[in-house]
């Protein structure tokens, strides 16, 4: 449902009104690069409009007047950098799950803390990628948790049978 809508959208977004065919068989007989455009200006709709179901709306009502080949090149977003991300989503943690300290994830910044193991394990549970995560205490800060990645390459039978008896 979802891709039917995203596909609508990319279609209206460059002038094509999608038929009772389907969205689906109009865009694979779209050349490459009208691909590649109806992608880049559906997601630029997107981005504005906040929703799919919204940026669609706005091209039916015709709020989007000027066609995306008529239109100047689009202006450049500022990117926010990891740091910036990280910093946003740490001001949306939970007081109860304070940074850690000492302990880092792979891309430098801090571990998440949670207060109980219990909790940990229902946060971990939660994740897309459960099945790569265990939950271990922190050697750190006494009494609380932090989810971790096994690793592919550093699992052994002695690791591996940790992890499964902390899950």
């Amino acid at each position: 449902m979802k891709n039917s809508k995203r596909l609508t959208l990319y279609l209206s977004s460059i002038g094509i009104q999608p038929n009772a065919v389907g969205a689906q068989a109009q865009y694979n007989h779209l050349g490459k690069e009208e691909r590649k455009l109806a992608r880049r200006t559906g997601r630029r709709l997107l981005i504005e409009f906040g929703s799919i179901a919204r940026a669609i709306m706005a091209l039916t009502n015709n709020v989007v007047q000027e066609t995306p080949a008529a239109k100047s090149p689009p202006s450049l977003r500022r990117t926010r950098s990891r740091e910036e991300q990280f910093l946003r989503n740490l001001s949306r943690w939970s007081p109860l799950t304070p940074p850690c300290p000492s302990c880092r994830m792979r891309c430098g910044f801090p571990k998440r803390s949670w207060p109980t193991r219990k909790w940990a394990d229902e946060v971990r549970r939660r994740q897309p990628d459960r099945d790569t995560l265990r939950v271990f205490e922190c050697p750190v800060q006494p009494d609380f948790w932090h989810l971790g990645h096994v690793g592919r390459h550093t699992v052994t039978s002695v690791t591996r049978d940790k992890a499964l008896s902390h899950s």
